[in-house]
């Protein structure tokens, strides 16, 4: 008989699932604003986030769908995913703030996007429940 999983598991699986919707959700957002014009997440990094949110997505379910039992180490594929997206949308947003102009003694610039942004604290979520996620089902696998 297996071991009853923490009762820190479900809520974890469930907001990194969450957590994966909200990367797809950013990714597809603005990245970037100047004025009245922004920059799709889609057009430059927000693909490969995206496809990383639906992968990880697809490792969370699997794990939950063989009722918390991991295979060949796919729990650890989502806290890597999460790592990955963290770290695109840290280095995306580091480059928008370092481009910034002076024009007439004011100095302006694009800003970060709602998209960005949703996907920078989603990456940081998956991170930090899939991580957890993963130390439960390898305490049951």
């Amino acid at each position: 008989m297996l071991p009853a999983l923490p009762t820190n598991y479900m809520p974890n699986m469930i907001a990194g699932l969450l957590a994966c919707v909200g990367i797809v959700v950013g990714s597809l957002g603005p990245w970037a604003t100047f004025l009245n014009f922004s920059k799709a997440g889609i057009d430059g990094d927000g693909m490969l986030t995206m496809i990383l949110g639906v992968i990880a997505a697809i490792a969370l379910f699997s794990i939950l769908s063989r009722g918390g039992k991991a295979k060949f180490g796919d729990r650890w594929v989502a806290p890597a995913l999460g790592a990955i997206t963290l770290v695109i949308a840290i280095v995306d947003a580091a480059n928008l703030s370092n481009q910034e102009t002076t024009v007439l003694r004011s100095t302006i610039g694009p800003s970060i996007g709602w998209g960005l942004w949703v996907v920078l604290l989603c990456g940081a979520a998956l991170c930090v429940t899939s991580f957890t996620v993963a130390r439960a089902v390898a305490k049951r696998s």
